[in-house]
């Protein structure tokens, strides 16, 4: 496993919401919730596998009361998984945030800093 984790310079939290991707070589269109968010990037969990290194278009809604973060994003880190039960492969896959506007960038940043600690009810 990639051993960025450990590395960070943003601190992120754990945080399921809505992000869709748009993979730039191939044009694809997928949905996915996150695992974890900060302001320098997330682990999105897919249902479709994308190539490391790989550039997405992204938008993300942290909050139903928050506008949307749009970014482009790189391709850090995957892996993949499959459910016991039904055999369902996913991808665990930590994206990097790539020329984000620093305003989305702040966005993300202070909402991390304000839930921090705080334990996320159960979706």
């Amino acid at each position: 496993m990639w051993d960025g984790f450990n590395k960070r310079k943003f601190p992120r939290i754990d945080l399921r919401c809505e992000v869709i991707l748009r993979d730039r070589p191939q044009g694809r269109i997928l949905q996915g919730r996150t695992e974890n968010v900060g302001a320098g990037g997330i682990c999105v969990m897919l249902e479709d596998l994308l190539e490391r290194f790989s550039l997405v278009t992204l938008r993300l809604e942290l909050d139903p009361h928050l506008p949307w973060v749009e970014s482009l994003g790189k391709v850090v880190w995957i892996v993949p998984s499959q459910e016991v039960a039904s055999g369902k492969k996913s991808y665990d896959t930590g994206i990097e945030f790539v020329n984000m506007d620093p305003g989305h960038q702040e966005l993300i940043r202070s909402y991390v800093e304000s839930r921090a600690g705080k334990k996320e009810a159960p979706q």
